[in-house]
């Protein structure tokens, strides 16, 4: 009998230091851990939810280095299991690349856009601000504007070098370019006799656009003695539109009273005439649209004041400009 509780005491002895032996085994090789999820993916083990939050607010801050305004967020919270891990693997694994794979940003970018084209892109609202105003101080009448929009990452941001560049350009290219107007060459014009012999006007299809700024009629067709077109109103270096789009075959001076003028065929038998101009942005050769801007209304050639003289001939025969105008 004492043998037998003998043999019990040691066994339970045994067992305890058995069982505490293996116990301080795993306190000294495992330590207690988080196992993270996101969105159902594996992130990796942190030690515990307090250590994730570090490891995030770090990934937080240096998105803000990029851009303070940044929007930074995961898609849903993180869940967490208790774990145990061995040292070695809490230290060998990459939480910070795991983690940065599943946080999203969103970033606010201000667009500078001009005539309908983007042209800039910066972060900063009030940068984008300053070159609006700079562009439509410079050109009168420029439509430029500042567009919001929400990104998850930023490209093609645009740096002050280049946006100074950019603005150098559309200034440039939108100012009236001064032409030296030459001493006129007098010459008699000869209207066709076959102006009032009913003409048959081409038909074109196509998109039309009014050919200038302003509809005020200084002079109506055929308001006097041989005037084939139509006298449009607007002040020196004002925009003239392609009425159509067609290949331009005339640009420069035109030495029977137009002035420096611009003439474009449409097909069909079709060519529109903007005469008197102050200054021409195409060449003979280019292919234009409608709506494109052609030349800058001016007071050049046989000519009492600014305005756009419009002309339409059929098959080389001037026709009455309104039938091309109305309802445009």
């Amino acid at each position: 009998m004492l043998s037998t509780l003998r043999f019990v005491l040691f066994t339970g002895i045994s067992l305890v230091m058995i069982f505490t032996a293996v116990y301080m085994t795993v306190l000294n090789t495992y330590k207690p851990a988080v196992k993270t999820y996101i969105n159902g993916e594996f992130i990796g083990y942190f030690a515990d939810e307090q250590q994730f939050d570090e490891v995030y607010n770090d990934l937080v801050a240096e998105k803000q280095n990029i851009d303070e305004n940044v929007k930074v967020y995961l898609e849903s919270e993180p869940t967490f299991e208790q774990s145990y891990i061995r040292d070695s693997l809490l230290e060998q694994q990459n939480v910070y690349t795991n983690l940065r794979a599943e946080i999203k940003t969103e970033y606010t970018i201000y667009e500078v856009v001009v005539d309908g084209e983007e042209q800039m892109t910066f972060t900063a609202e009030d940068q984008a601000d300053g070159y609006v105003e700079k562009l439509k101080a410079e050109v009168e009448d420029l439509d430029a504007s500042v567009n919001v929009e929400k990104v998850a990452e930023l490209e093609n941001i645009t740096s002050t070098d280049r946006a100074d560049t950019i603005l150098a350009e559309i200034v440039d290219r939108n100012k009236p370019v001064e032409i030296p107007e030459p001493e006129p060459v007098v010459v008699t014009p000869q209207y066709p006799t076959t102006v009032y012999t009913g003409a048959v006007a081409a038909y074109v299809d196509g998109p039309k656009v009014w050919p200038t700024v302003g509809r005020k009629v200084n002079c109506d067709y055929w308001g006097y003695y041989g005037h084939n077109g139509v006298d449009l109103a607007g002040a020196a270096g004002t925009p003239i539109y392609a009425y159509m789009a067609g290949t331009v075959v005339f640009s420069g001076w035109d030495s029977t009273g137009y002035g420096y003028c611009v003439k474009i065929n449409h097909g069909n038998g079709l060519v529109t005439i903007y005469a008197h101009a102050s200054a021409l942005y195409v060449t003979a050769g280019q292919y234009v649209s409608a709506g494109q801007t052609i030349a800058g209304i001016g007071s050049t050639g046989w000519s009492t004041g600014n305005h756009l003289h419009f002309e339409a001939r059929s098959n080389g025969v001037p026709v009455n400009p309104w039938i091309y105008l109305n309802g445009v």
